[in-house]
C-alpha cells in the first residue's frame, strides 16, 4: 500500500477523530473518561450483544483502534468497513467527514497492501492485549505482580502504563495463531530485524525477561521490550527489529499543542503519565536523535523539557547528554527548550520513578515547573566551572578571558534574539562580572559580529560547493540540470546568513517577555467588515494596501483586520510584521485592541505598559481590573501562545522579506500576512544604487506581488499618504507616498480618514463641504473607508465605520463613547 495514505490514516485521521468517536460511532453510546472513551451499551465490536455494559473502548494512547473486552482489537476503518458492508475508501471518507477532512487522492493505492499493514498493526495490538490479560490472570505472574508493587505502582497504574507479561514465547505465538494469524505473519511482525531478516527473538524473553512494554510512539506499538525483575544483565531486551528512532517513547497520537517533557527510562514516562501528567516521553535510546523531534513537532510539541536522571557520579555525562539533546532540538527551530534538575534524594541516582514513589507526584511536577531556559543552564555550568577556579586558587587574567570566550561562544549558539539578550543580560547582572566593567552593550556587539562573520563563512561555503556541483554538471553537458541547480539552490544560499534571523519570527512572547523589555491555497479572507452592504474580503494570492495619512488609523486598521482574520479562521496562523515599532509595542497595540474597553481616563496604551512595566493594575479603573486580567491572560495563551498571531518587529530588506514569506508558508497553517507599512521596506544596497525611491518601491510590490502569487496566501500592506491628502476627498491612488504607480499592482486598495482630524476649511471647496456635511464626515469618532480599487467588491464605494482611537477598536456600527465597556 502506499506510505502517504497510510501515513495520512495513521497521522492525521485518526488523531483528530479520536475527539469525535461518539459522533463517528453512536451504536456504542460512547462517554469521555480523559484517557479513553468507554461505551455504554453491551454491544460488541461483532455487533452481536454482550453481558456486560461499558467494554469497548478507544483509548488515546491508540486512538485508531477500538479494544473490546474480547481482547480484540478492530481498526476504527476496518471497523467501519465491516459495519458499513463498503471498501477501504469509502470507510476512510465516512470517517474524514465526521471530522471535516477530505480524503487525499492516492493513485498507488491498493487493498492487498493495506491488508498487510493493517494485519501487522493489529496483530502488535492484539499480542499488548494478551500480555496485559497474563499479568493478572496467568499463573507465574504473581512474581512480577508483587515487584510492581513494591516499586510503587498500583493495579490502576499498571493498566494505564500497559504493562504486561509473558509466560513464554511459546504460548504467545499460540494464542496469535489460535487468533487467526499466520506464522509468516507473526514472524514478520515479531521476528524480522531492521534489513527485513529473520530473526529469532532473543532466548530470555519469556523466561529471564518476563514483565513486558509496548513500545509506543504516536498512538502506533513498535514493538516490545522485556525487562528482568532479577538481577540479569542486560535489563532489557528487544523485540526484533524494534525501531526507536522515528519517535518519542510513549508520545501520544493525538495532536495538539503539546509542552513535551523527556526522561530517560520507559518506566519513568509510563509511570508519570499514570499519575495524570501529560507529555511525559522517555528517549528510547542513549540519545536524542532530530527524527524524534521532527515527529513530536508534526505532532504538535511547541517546547521540549529535557528532565534526566540525576547521578552523583556521572554528572559531566549527564551534562554532555543534555547539551547534545539542546542543539538537536535548536536544529529542529525550536527555541523553547527548558532543563529540569531533580532534587537529590540520597542514596545514589534520582530519576523521576522514585521521585514520585518516595515524594510524591506533586514534588514531580514542581521539579517541571521549575525548570530554566537552556541559555541559563548552559551559563550556570560556566559560572559554575570558573566558580570552583576561583575557590581553588582565584582566578587569572587568562582565566576572565577564557570565562568571557566561553560566555560568547554559547551566546553565538544561542538562535533567538531575544533569547540571547536574555543570557546576556543574565551574565552581565553578575555581581562578580559587573566588578569587571563588562557591559551588555559591548558583549552584544561581539556576539554579533563573530555570528555574522560564522554567517557569511557558512555562506560562501555553500556558493562554492553550489558552483562545484553546477560546473560539474555544465562539463557533463548537462547544462539545464546545472541551471536547474543554481535556481534551486540560490535562494538557499542568499538566505543563509539571514537563517538565525528568520528563526525569531517563529518564536511565540509570553507576558514574561513583555515584562522583561518594560522592565497551502488560501481563500479570500473575511475582513469582518462591510462595505456599503458588501462584505470586504482580501484576495488570496494578491496584495491589499491600507492607506492613509499619518495618524488616521492605518495601522488600527491593520491590526483589527488582523485580529478578525485570527477569531475568524482558528485553524490558521497569521503573521504581523512591523518596520515601524518594536514587537513590544505593537504587542500592546493588539492587546489593546483585544480587550475593547476604557482602561483609564486618558491612555489606555500608556496603561498597558504600565501594567507590564510594574506587574501592578493601580493605573487601570477599579471597574476595569478583573476584566483586563482575565482578558489579557486570555490574549497571551489563546491567540499569542497558540501560535495562531505571530507578531514580529522585522528589520528584513524586502528580498529577505520575500523569502522569508516563501519558508514560512510551505507550513500550510499560514492564513495570511500583515505588513506595517509599505514606504518602509527597502532593497539591499548592493545592486540598486542608481534606482530612485519610486523604483525602488516599484519593484518591491512586484516582488511581493509575485510572492502572495506563488504561496497563494493574502498579503495586506499598510501604505503612507503625502501630504497633498488634506481632505477626505484627495484619498486617491496616486497620492501614495513616494510610490508612482504600484496602484496598478495592488489587487486592492483602501484609502481611510479619520474625522477627529479635522481638514481645513480652505481645503474644501463649497461642493466638498456640502458633501462632507451630507455624508457625516464632521461627526466623530469616524473611519471613513473607501475602496478605491478591488477585484473582490465594488470600488469607489465608503463605510464610515465606527473607531475608538482610544481603544484601538473599529467596527461596521458605532462605538459606545462611554468610559467603561465589559
Amino acid at each position: 500500500m502506499s506510505k502517504f495514505i497510510t501515513d495520512w490514516v495513521k497521522d492525521e485521521l485518526y488523531p483528530k477523530l479520536y475527539h469525535s468517536i461518539d459522533k463517528a460511532l453512536p451504536e456504542f453510546k460512547f462517554t469521555d473518561r480523559g484517557s479513553k472513551w468507554v461505551s455504554t451499551t453491551k454491544r460488541k465490536v461483532t455487533g452481536e450483544e454482550g453481558d456486560s455494559r461499558g467494554k469497548v473502548r478507544v483509548y488515546n494512547r491508540a486512538p485508531g483502534y477500538i479494544n473490546d473486552y474480547t481482547r480484540d482489537n478492530i481498526s476504527l476503518v476496518d471497523y467501519v468497513m465491516n459495519r458499513d458492508t463498503v471498501g477501504f475508501i469509502k470507510a476512510v471518507e465516512t470517517l474524514a467527514e465526521i471530522v471535516g477532512l477530505q480524503v487525499p487522492n492516492d493513485p498507488d493505492f491498493n487493498s492487498e497492501s493495506y491488508s498487510s499493514y493493517k494485519d501487522r498493526a493489529t496483530l502488535l495490538e492484539d499480542c499488548n492485549s494478551y500480555l496485559t490479560f497474563c499479568l493478572i490472570e496467568a499463573k507465574g505472574a504473581e512474581e512480577v505482580r508483587e515487584y510492581l508493587s513494591k516499586r510503587g505502582y498500583t493495579p490502576e497504574d499498571i493498566e494505564i502504563m500497559e504493562l504486561g507479561y509473558i509466560p513464554s514465547q511459546e504460548k504467545l505465538f499460540t494464542y496469535l495463531t489460535k487468533k487467526g494469524y499466520s506464522q509468516t505473519l507473526i514472524d514478520n511482525t515479531l521476528q524480522t530485524n531492521k534489513e527485513g531478516n529473520y530473526q529469532p527473538l532473543n532466548t530470555g524473553i519469556g523466561s529471564t525477561h518476563r514483565l513486558t512494554i509496548p513500545y509506543r510512539s504516536g498512538g502506533s506499538i513498535k514493538g516490545f521490550k522485556f525487562r528482568t525483575i532479577g538481577d540479569t544483565q542486560p535489563k532489557y531486551l528487544n523485540s526484533s527489529g524494534l525501531d526507536k528512532i522515528g519517535g518519542f517513547f510513549n508520545l501520544l497520537g493525538i495532536k495538539g499543542d503539546k509542552d513535551v517533557v523527556i526522561v530517560e527510562g520507559e518506566l519513568d514516562s509510563l509511570h508519570a503519565t499514570a499519575k495524570g501528567v501529560e507529555n511525559i516521553v522517555a528517549l528510547g535510546g542513549s540519545s536524542i536523535n532530530p527524527a524524534q523531534v521532527k515527529d513530536a513537532i508534526a505532532r504538535g510539541a511547541k517546547r521540549f523539557t529535557i528532565c534526566l536522571d540525576r547521578e552523583p557520579d556521572k554528572e559531566e555525562a549527564t551534562h554532555k547528554k543534555v547539551n547534545t539533546a539542546i542543539e538537536v532540538i535548536l536544529g529542529e527551530g525550536v527555541n523553547r527548550v527548558y532543563i529540569v534538575t531533580l532534587p537529590d534524594l540520597g542514596g545514589g541516582k534520582t530519576d523521576p520513578d522514585r521521585l514520585i514513589k518516595e515524594s510524591g507526584i506533586e514534588s514531580f511536577k514542581t521539579a517541571i515547573a521549575q525548570a530554566i531556559p537552556y541559555y541559563t543552564y548552559r551559563l550556570q555550568a560556566i559560572l559554575n566551572k570558573y566558580g570552583a577556579i576561583e575557590q581553588e586558587r582565584g582566578l587569572e587574567s587568562k582565566d576572565i578571558h577564557s570565562l568571557l570566550d566561553e560566555v560568547v561562544e554559547t551566546a553565538t549558539r544561542v538562535p533567538d534574539t531575544i533569547d540571547r539578550e536574555l543570557y546576556l543580560k543574565l551574565f552581565t547582572s553578575e555581581e562578580a562580572i559587573k566588578g569587571l566593567g563588562i557591559t551588555e552593550e559591548s558583549l552584544t556587539l561581539t556576539v554579533k559580529r563573530i555570528t555574522s562573520l560564522r554567517e557569511k563563512e557558512t555562506q560562501a561555503k555553500e556558493v562554492k560547493e553550489l558552483l562545484s556541483k553546477a560546473t560539474i554538471l555544465q562539463g557533463d553537458g548537462k547544462v539545464e540540470e546545472a541551471l536547474e541547480l543554481l535556481d534551486k539552490r540560490i535562494k538557499e544560499v542568499k538566505i543563509q546568513d539571514r537563517a538565525t534571523a528568520i528563526s525569531k519570527l517563529l518564536t511565540i512572547p509570553t507576558e514574561e517577555d513583555m515584562r522583561a523589555h518594560y522592565s497551502k491555497t488560501s481563500e479570500s479572507l473575511r475582513s469582518g467588515y462591510n462595505i456599503a452592504g458588501e462584505e470586504l474580503l482580501l484576495p488570496s494570492g494578491g496584495l491589499t494596501g491600507i492607506a492613509g495619512a499619518t495618524g488616521h488609523g492605518k495601522t488600527d486598521f491593520l491590526i483589527n483586520l488582523t485580529l478578525n482574520a485570527v477569531k475568524s479562521y482558528p485553524a490558521k496562523e497569521f503573521y504581523f510584521f512591523t518596520y515601524e515599532m518594536s514587537q513590544e509595542a505593537i504587542l500592546v497595540r493588539f492587546l489593546n485592541s483585544y480587550l475593547d474597553i476604557d482602561l483609564q481616563a486618558y491612555s489606555n496604551q500608556r496603561a498597558i505598559k504600565d501594567y507590564f512595566k510594574t506587574g501592578s493594575t493601580q493605573y487601570i479603573i477599579k471597574e476595569a481590573k478583573e476584566y483586563f486580567t482575565a482578558k489579557t491572560k486570555e490574549f497571551f495563551k489563546d491567540i499569542i501562545g497558540s501560535g495562531r498571531l505571530r507578531v514580529k518587529g522585522l528589520d528584513y530588506t524586502a528580498p529577505e522579506l520575500c523569502l522569508a514569506l516563501e519558508e514560512l508558508s510551505k507550513t500550510g497553517r499560514v492564513g495570511g500576512y500583515f505588513v506595517d507599512y509599505f514606504q518602509l521596506l527597502r532593497l539591499p544596497k548592493e545592486g540598486y544604487k542608481n534606482y530612485s525611491r519610486q523604483e525602488e518601491l516599484k519593484v518591491i510590490c512586484q516582488d511581493l506581488n509575485n510572492v502572495a502569487k506563488e504561496i497563494k496566501l493574502p498579503i495586506v500592506l499598510g501604505a503612507q499618504f503625502n501630504r497633498e491628502v488634506t481632505t477626505p476627498f484627495k484619498l486617491h491612488a496616486t497620492n501614495i507616498g513616494e510610490a508612482g504607480d504600484i496602484e496598478r499592482i495592488l489587487d486592492t486598495l483602501i484609502g481611510i480618514w479619520y474625522t477627529n482630524k479635522k481638514p481645513v476649511a480652505k481645503d474644501l471647496t463649497k461642493a466638498e463641504e456640502t458633501d462632507f456635511n451630507k455624508m457625516g464626515l464632521g461627526s466623530p469618532d469616524i473611519l471613513y473607508t473607501y475602496i478605491l480599487k478591488s477585484r473582490e467588491t465594488a470600488s469607489d464605494i465608503y463605510e464610515l465605520l465606527g473607531y475608538s482611537g482610544k481603544r484601538g477598536v473599529i467596527r461596521n456600527n458605532a462605538l459606545p463613547t462611554y468610559e467603561f465597556n465589559k
